[in-house]
């Protein structure tokens, strides 16, 4: 037990040199870093293969430019977070290292990291990010893979994971979510428990299991355990329009 607990200890030292922390005002971008106060940089790291968070930004961070302008190029990409398609891929992914950890408000551009936010975050046009704890924002498109809490966007918001409520103003896409879904267009998700509002719900992908209140012009679920209210509902046992509904 003594040796376990000296090696735990020498690792953490080892681990320990060649951070810097800094105060109040710290660059996101140096690596190795503790920042506490004010963190800016310009642009964002995308790499997915981290062995340890590069750096923790507490307090303020600022990301006055980012590639997220290329949106509006309509010529080049903007590099985002890739997240996997796959449903078998989904556990090694949320296994892996974030290269940031973000701990109060992150204020941006565009942050398209592979990081995790403890706090809000907003972004003016796109931003993908590994997880996000608290309330995340952005402008024309805002994903991650696993929220907790609020997150929005005026055309599409997407998690793979999501707990809480999501509004896009165009969509909202998710594997499998719990809470409130609210979209002008679409909602879609394979498995939902909650609430969703939206002029489409299930319409585009191809839905599994549903479990609450669906409202919108058109529902549509493979497995329903409970209501669906619109112009034309379809579940596993009927469709109806008006109201559909099961319980089993």
């Amino acid at each position: 037990m003594a040796l376990t607990l000296f090696t735990q200890l020498a690792i953490y030292s080892v681990a320990a040199q060649g951070r810097k922390t800094r105060f109040p005002v710290g660059l996101y971008t140096t690596g190795n870093s503790d920042i506490y106060g004010i963190s800016v940089g310009i642009g964002s790291d995308t790499y997915t293969g981290s062995d340890t968070v590069s750096v923790h930004s507490n307090g303020l961070r600022i990301e006055p430019l980012s590639q997220s302008l290329l949106f509006f190029t309509l010529i080049f990409p903007v590099d985002t977070v890739h997240f996997p398609t796959d449903e078998s891929e989904h556990a090694a992914f949320a296994k892996k290292i974030p290269n940031e950890v973000i701990n109060g408000i992150n204020l941006s551009c565009g942050t398209n990291a592979f990081a995790n936010v403890n706090g809000i975050t907003v972004s003016a046009v796109t931003q993908s990010l590994k997880n996000t704890n608290g309330i995340s924002i952005g402008g024309m498109a805002n994903y991650t893979f696993k929220n907790n809490g609020v997150q929005l966007s005026l055309f599409n918001s997407g998690a793979l994971y999501s707990n809480g409520l999501m509004v896009g103003g165009y969509q909202t896409e998710v594997h499998r979510g719990r809470g409130v879904h609210v979209a002008f267009w679409f909602n879609e998700y394979k498995y939902f428990d909650g609430l969703m509002l939206a002029v489409c719900n299930g319409l585009l992908s191809k839905p599994e299991q549903f479990r609450g209140l669906q409202i919108g012009i058109f529902n549509r679920t493979q497995k329903l355990r409970g209501i669906q209210i619109g112009l034309w509902n379809i579940n596993e046992k009927r469709s109806l329009p008006f109201i559909n509904w099961s319980f089993r």
